[in-house]
């Protein structure tokens, strides 16, 4: 219901564009159009690898490895997971939730989100090149105290064991 309610706003939005000016209006389809495109690749793939892995591991495989139940052992899993895999922000949230619809816990989930966005093993080579070694190391060891700052006050505040 709340997509759909969306999609009109934005149909509203783009109608009314289209009567105030048609030429700015061609330029927003064709920038938004060619945004489009260049995410499809990434967002194909990502979607792929997700049906892949949820085809593969069951629920009970999920909630085995990183449920609620899984503790610091399960957090661990996720954050290093999380850390070693380079996904595009925008696909994180969705995999998040589809993560805990198939079993995982919030505070393992909130590991592997936060060590996705934040700590960058793959990513590492690339900013020492350019930010220096020591600003690298730094950056990857603040992220991951961020990261176990955030689990822990997911765990108190939504009540999910650790």
């Amino acid at each position: 219901m709340e997509s759909i309610l969306y999609y009109l706003a934005a149909l509203v939005l783009l109608i009314i564009t289209l009567v105030k000016d048609k030429n700015k209006a061609r330029m927003a389809l064709q920038k938004s159009l060619k945004v489009f495109l260049h995410l499809l690749p990434q967002m194909s793939f990502i979607m792929l690898l997700m049906g892949l892995s949820l085809a593969v591991f069951s629920p009970e495989a999920i909630s085995g490895i990183i449920g609620s139940d899984s503790g610091v052992t399960g957090v661990a899993i996720a954050v290093l997971v999380g850390a070693v895999t380079l996904i595009p922000s925008f696909i994180t949230i969705p995999l998040g939730a589809t993560l805990i619809e198939s079993g995982a816990g919030l505070a393992q989930v909130t590991g592997f989100i936060s060590a996705l966005m934040g700590i960058g093993f793959v990513t590492y080579p690339v900013e020492k090149k350019y930010f220096g070694r020591k600003f690298a190391l730094y950056r990857n060891i603040g992220a991951f105290f961020m990261t176990v700052l955030f689990v822990i006050i997911v765990s108190i505040t939504l009540g999910d064991a650790l």
